[in-house]
């Protein structure tokens, strides 16, 4: 009996590191379109490609949030198969994904080319540090938008209140957003070869863990 138990623990824990595997992938494969342009055009050309390369960004918008949909039924444990719950996850309310997606990089190459006008064009400092902090916002707010999206049914401009609204009230979950990408990265650094199998589906596991609490105070409210 002790001999199946451990047995069906190692079981468990392998179809835990496949359902990880699984929902990276498919994350990997929903964006094909950034994968090409980094392959064809190179990150070093991201700055004077910028149009083109949040083009490319697009599509992980309904990506992302699939795998945070998938990351949370995991964390409950109501996970089913990783194709089917990625499938649902990227599925739902697609087009307001990809809106929401298209309004995040439009905002983002606004507030991109107005710092280049006020501090190449025409020097206002005081514009210049305004539209860096929009554009800072603009980054930062993405794991709160798309974890939103994934969980709820709002209106694009709901989710983008709200994920404002967390990312300025809950500035500790903010931080460790952050601090779930650089560890993402950390490793990334460390074992490229490795991390790059479960690199998404880690971090959308960390975003969804560590905003539980805020998830549960949105949902009682």
């Amino acid at each position: 009996m002790d001999e199946l138990f451990h047995i069906e623990k190692v079981l468990g824990f392998c179809e835990k590191v496949c359902y990880f595997f699984t929902v990276n992938l498919l994350f990997v494969i929903s964006n094909f379109p950034i994968l090409l342009f980094l392959l064809f055009i190179g990150a070093g050309q991201i700055r004077e490609c910028l149009p083109l390369f949040l083009l490319c960004l697009i599509p992980m918008a309904p990506a992302l949030s699939a795998v945070m949909y998938t990351m949370n039924r995991l964390i409950h444990g109501t996970e089913g198969k990783a194709v089917k719950d990625y499938k649902k996850g990227y599925c739902s309310d697609f087009l307001q994904k990809v809106g929401l997606g298209a309004g995040q990089m439009l905002v983002i190459i606004m507030c991109w080319t107005n710092i280049e006008f006020f501090t190449l064009q025409v020097r206002i400092f005081p514009f210049t540090i305004i539209f860096m902090i929009l554009f800072a916002a603009a980054v930062l707010v993405t794991p709160n938008l798309y974890m939103l999206a994934s969980r709820y049914e709002m209106k694009n401009i709901q989710i983008a209140k709200t994920a404002v609204t967390l990312l300025i009230a809950k500035p500790v979950s903010a931080l460790g957003n952050i601090v779930a990408l650089g560890v993402v990265l950390a490793a990334f650094e460390i074992s490229a070869g490795t991390t790059v199998l479960f690199m998404g589906s880690v971090y959308g596991f960390l975003v969804m863990f560590m905003n539980q609490s805020v998830l549960r105070k949105l949902e009682s409210k």
